[in-house]
């Protein structure tokens, strides 16, 4: 028991991670590295639960996704009535209006809207204040819209704020001067399950993971340009439906509204922009629908669990190094190798069964700084010791 619970094994512990927050003041600038960088910029090991095991999920039959193509205003105005004639329960426009075009259209796209009196408009914010974390500026369609509709804000947060980069979250609410504003697809659920709704605001995170079910293949999905062929669609009564751009879908992609996700076949090193985004936004509220969400574990709760696991293999390490094995080198590395790989796994096996995304990048570092953080910790013991000594004298 005195080889499991050893002082020094703690000093050595805490060391380490001693070492990992004084790197963390390093900026780290060298041009060697802009290659791997770059690889690796926009990479996280949990898109591979997504890409590649997230495949056996059921469609979700609550929500309608139109593809409006590049439909004029007279047209939109068609298609929506006729689908509205069909009772929808909740009717979301991913479409900015941004000024008056055709009299006639613009008042057949305003009585349409109108219609049921159950439909989101988006807009967009934009003009972030770091200091109150509020944004200043809100992109909307014009009034004769707005009025008729509710509204929430489709940003959809990425690493970088651009296209270019994964969607990975999104956010719920967000302030805007002195008011809070929901999101397109939260102002949607408000509409079709409030209990949903209010679940989400109850939970109060500032951003929430995207459990993604799949791409439009796992919704309804009607092409808007056949609008006069779309007969006996008395399925989307009391549904969810999302009226929105998917190019010529889905024979050919077009780099509009168009978004990398965890779902992309390339995780790492993408290729082509994988999902519209009124296809990100079906996700979204089925997701908040079904309650199906992913947590976070608590970070102070994996510095713990990083350094319940930095001390179990500091007790190996000197277990291996008092029984004077053979090769001790080559098997300390084959132990962290093998050691990394099971991480890896459990990190993915935990979010696809469980829902719950932990981060197992402070247990490597610290297993990686073991050996250095046992060196600094000798040196540091010498030296007190050393002064003790003289101290004596």
């Amino acid at each position: 028991m005195k080889e499991i619970f050893n002082l020094k094994y703690t000093a050595i512990t805490l060391t380490a991670f001693v070492i990992i927050w004084l790197l963390t003041f390093i900026p780290v600038n060298l041009g060697i590295f802009n290659p791997l960088k770059n690889a690796l910029y926009d990479f996280d090991v949990n898109d591979l639960v997504f890409s590649k095991f997230n495949y056996d999920k059921n469609a979700d039959t609550n929500i309608v996704i139109v593809n409006i193509g590049y439909l004029n205003r007279p047209q939109l105005a068609n298609l929506i009535t006729k689908i509205k004639s069909y009772h929808p329960k909740a009717v979301g426009l991913d479409i900015l209006f941004s000024g008056n075009k055709d009299p006639v259209g613009d008042s057949m796209l305003e009585d349409a809207i109108k219609l049921n009196g159950n439909t989101v408009i988006v807009n967009k914010l934009s003009g972030y204040n770091k200091t109150n974390r509020n944004y200043d500026t809100l992109i909307s369609s014009i009034d004769r819209y707005n009025n008729n509709s509710s509204t929430g804000y489709a940003n959809l947060p990425s690493k970088d704020g651009s296209n270019y980069t994964t969607i990975r979250m999104f956010k719920p609410t967000a302030g805007f001067k002195d008011s809070t504003v929901h999101s397109f697809a939260a102002s949607i659920v408000k509409i079709f399950d409030k209990n949903a709704y209010n679940e989400l605001i109850k939970r109060d995170n500032d951003f929430e993971s995207i459990n993604y079910r799949g791409n439009a293949d796992k919704f309804f999905f009607i092409d808007g340009k056949d609008s006069d062929n779309l007969n006996n669609i008395s399925f989307i009564k009391d549904k969810i439906v999302l009226f929105g751009f998917l190019g010529d879908y889905p024979s050919n992609r077009i780099f509009e509204d168009i978004f990398y996700t965890p779902l992309n076949d390339n995780y790492a090193g993408k290729t082509y922009p994988d999902m519209y985004g009124v296809v990100i936004h079906a996700n979204i509220i089925s997701m908040i629908l079904h309650k199906d969400y992913i947590n976070t574990l608590p970070g102070w709760i994996e510095i713990l669990l990083a350094m319940a696991i930095c001390y179990f293999n500091i007790v190996l390490l000197n277990f291996i190094k008092r029984k004077k094995i053979d090769w001790l080198s080559l098997i300390s590395l084959t132990a962290k190798t093998v050691e990394f790989v099971l991480m890896l796994f459990i990190e993915m096996e935990v979010l696809l069964y469980f829902n719950l995304k932990i981060s197992i990048t402070l247990i490597l570092v610290a297993i990686v700084l073991i050996s250095d953080a046992e060196v600094i910790y000798d040196i540091i013991a010498a030296k007190i010791k050393s002064s003790k000594m003289n101290l004596n004298v």
